[in-house]
Order: C-alpha cells, then sequence, then structure tokens
C-alpha cells in the first residue's frame, strides 16, 4: 500500500513500504493499476525493462536492481497478457571490456527462461548514433524504439554525480566503451540522456541500497521501500530529499532546476518532506580526482595495456587508492546444491522460513527447492544456517566485501 504521496504538477511521486516478496508483488501490481490508462492497448507493444546492472555484484550488496522487483514486474506484464517483452540493460565497460557474463552471474538467463521473455546485452545490439553535450555516441536502437520504457534503478550514492536512480540510469543504454563518451562531460550529459530516451514508468528499487562511496564500493543501507513516479528529475530530486542529501551538492539537479524541468514551486514542495535516513554522502579521493579521467581510462582501454588492468597488482592498487570501485574475479561459481544445515534447532528453521518468505524472487519455501537460480540471497543472509556444496568462485569476492553489512541490514 502506498505510505506516502507527493503530487507535483507534472507527476505524483508514491512510497510503499515492502520488505518481502509477497508485499513487493502487492505493491508493484498497485502501480500497474494505477497506471492502467498509459499502459499501451497494443498487448504486442514493445516493453522494455531497463533495470541498472553495471557489474556483477547482486542487489543484496546495494549494488544492482532486485530481482524480488524484476520479477514482479514481469509477472504484471504476463497478467496483463504483454508478449514481447525485454529486459535488458548494458553492463560498464570494464566488465563488458573482459567479457564477464553479469547476466549469468546474477541468474538472469535463467529469469528469462522461466517466464519466457528476451534478455539482451545492450552492449551488443544495432548501434543509432546520438548527439550529447559535447560529441556524439552509440546507443542501443532498442532504448530508442521501444513503444513503453519502464526504468527500474537502484536508489545509490555516487562519487561522481552525487546520486545515481532514475536519471542516470540511462548510460547503461549506450554501446560498450560509448560510455566513455558521456563521461566526457558527465553532469550535463545525465540530463541530456532524459532528453534523448523517453521514460513512461520508474518504480525505484529503494529496498536495499547503497550509501557512501557508490556505486560500486559503498556500504549496504536496507530502506525496504519501492517508489513509483513518471518524471526522473523529479524523482531523483525527492530521493535526494527523502536520502537525506543537499541538492545543491548535487550537480545535474541544479542544471535540471536551471532547464526549469524542476521548478521552483516543485523545490518548495519537494524541501517539506522530511528523509527517510541519512545517507553518508560519496567522496572522489585525492587520486580519483587526478587519474579518474578519459586520458586515464584510455590507456586502461588501450589493447597494447589492457592485459595490464585486467588481472593482477595494477587493477588491485587502483582499488586501493580509490581509483577503480570494482574487483573482478574471472572464476565463476559452480553450485551444485544449496540446503539447510543438518540438525537445526526449532529457532533456526524459523530463521530460514522467514528468509525464505522475505528474499527468495521465486517464493520458494526451502532452498533446496529444484526451481532455485542460484541468486544466493538467501547463502548472504544466512551463511551459517544454508549450506552449499561447490564453489562460490567470484561470488565469495561479494560475500568477504559485503557480508558484514548486509547480514546487520
Amino acid at each position: 500500500m502506498i505510505s506516502q504521496k507527493h503530487k507535483f504538477k507534472k507527476d505524483a511521486i508514491n512510497l510503499f513500504k515492502c520488505n518481502s516478496m509477497q508485499e513487493i508483488e502487492k505493491d508493484v501490481e498497485i502501480i500497474f493499476k494505477s497506471n492502467s490508462k498509459i499502459l499501451p492497448k497494443n498487448k504486442n507493444a514493445k516493453i522494455l525493462i531497463k533495470p541498472n546492472f553495471n557489474n556483477d555484484l547482486n542487489a543484496l550488496t546495494g549494488n544492482s536492481t532486485d530481482l524480488r522487483l524484476i520479477i514482479s514486474v514481469i509477472k504484471s506484464l504476463k497478467k496483463r497478457k504483454y508478449k514481447n517483452i525485454t529486459l535488458a540493460d548494458g553492463p560498464n565497460c570494464g566488465i563488458n571490456h573482459i567479457g564477464i557474463d553479469v547476466f549469468k552471474r546474477l541468474g538472469l538467463d535463467k529469469i528469462a527462461q522461466i517466464y519466457k521473455i528476451k534478455l539482451i546485452n545492450l552492449n551488443n545490439t544495432k548501434p543509432k548514433k546520438v548527439k550529447l553535450t559535447t560529441n556524439n555516441a552509440l546507443i542501443s536502437h532498442i532504448c530508442l524504439e521501444s513503444d513503453f520504457i519502464i526504468n527500474l534503478p537502484k536508489l545509490k550514492t555516487h562519487v561522481e554525480a552525487g546520486i545515481t536512480i532514475a536519471c542516470k540510469n540511462y548510460i547503461g543504454c549506450f554501446l560498450g566503451e560509448e560510455k566513455r563518451k558521456i563521461h566526457d562531460n558527465l553532469i550535463p550529459n545525465i540530463i541530456r540522456l532524459n532528453e534523448i530516451i523517453k521514460t513512461d514508468l520508474i518504480i525505484v528499487d529503494a529496498l536495499i541500497c547503497m550509501e557512501g562511496n557508490g556505486p560500486g564500493d559503498g556500504i549496504t543501507k536496507k530502506l525496504g521501500y519501492l517508489i513509483s513516479g513518471h518524471d526522473p528529475y523529479l524523482l531523483d530530486f525527492t530521493c535526494s530529499k527523502l536520502m537525506g542529501l543537499n541538492y545543491k551538492k548535487i550537480p545535474f539537479l541544479k542544471i535540471a532546476i536551471k532547464k526549469n524541468y524542476i521548478s521552483q514551486q516543485d523545490i518548495n514542495q519537494i524541501q517539506k518532506i522530511n528523509p527517510l535516513a541519512k545517507f553518508i554522502p560519496a567522496k572522489k579521493t585525492f587520486f580519483g580526482r587526478i587519474l579518474l579521467n578519459n586520458f586515464f581510462i584510455g590507456i586502461r582501454f588501450n589493447k597494447s595495456f589492457q592485459r595490464f588492468f585486467n588481472k593482477g597488482f595494477i587493477p588491485w592498487f587502483l582499488f586501493k587508492l580509490g581509483v577503480r570501485q570494482d574487483i573482478y574475479i574471472h572464476e565463476e561459481k559452480n553450485i551444485e546444491k544449496l540446503d539447510a544445515k543438518s540438525n537445526l534447532t526449532k529457532l533456526e528453521k524459523q530463521k530460514i522460513t522467514e528468509c525464505m518468505q522475505v528474499y527468495c524472487p521465486l517464493k520458494l519455501k526451502t532452498p533446496s527447492d529444484k526451481k532455485c537460480i542460484q541468486c544466493m540471497y538467501c547463502h548472504q543472509i544466512l551463511p551459517n544456517l544454508i549450506k552449499y556444496k561447490g564453489n562460490l568462485g567470484a561470488f565469495q569476492m561479494q560475500l568477504d566485501r559485503f557480508g558484514k553489512f548486509v547480514r546487520e541490514n
């Protein structure tokens, strides 16, 4: 149910307090019912679901869009008999460059198979040239030719942009290293993205968020909300207030105000909203300010130097300096089976039952169910109670980096 509603002249921003998979499903269905008038009449309309899967960190770290939200959206569309549904994103140029399959790691391939929808890596699609603020860049044709776009961003802080929610989520629509062209003039280009790509419906994943040095090296923060709207500028501004952040320190919002995408009346109204929490803002390190620029990035992706940046000491050293947020491990996880440990107490059995009810995207009752897609949500929450047979591979890094924060939330 709607827990807060904020009406503006151009839009209404709705907040839904939810925690379990069942609650998320119900709230997503409410969102779709309330938007029935704007949904395509044609059941063969090309519907694009654009989540945030910029790298292989799963939703419980606070980085990517929650599978529970994605599945709930797919179910609501399927319930309405839509037949041409595409789930698509373009993972960041670093992880794409070294050939890691983000979709497979996060279980999206299995979700697409279960629900019979298309799953597309936008980095590998037919390009179309569009004009940015200072140059041209290649964007996926899918993002320009879809009939209805559902933007499913994650709520996070961001070292360069201040926040990354609805407006910035469209960077993933650009092909591979074309994303770097956006960074030539990042802040104005965040606004430009939303002038190029139309938005029909936005549902922000504010269930488990990220604060501090996001989008990939921050601290997991549980908020427990879905936030819906249609206007990306108003929605991001509202979210910044809900996060307890000063909009004057979020540079792309200042441009949106200057361009009158956000009016003074909107500002006055948003300022009356009480924050849901106080997020720790992101801060760029000294070395990040020097080295996090396109000249350095150009060297990093040069074929002559790429082997030095993909593995070994250099990527580790850059991570320690705060220049690089991501640690990419090439070894894939290979889980033969997930199951509860033996000889459980009554309290431990109850914890597992509650965990599955809250976190399992497929609403399975036990991690040993044959339908399990091995998203590893249950193991992240209860690593001492839910065991695995096999090898965690790259997923072990996520447990090491974020496990403590995930369990504390």
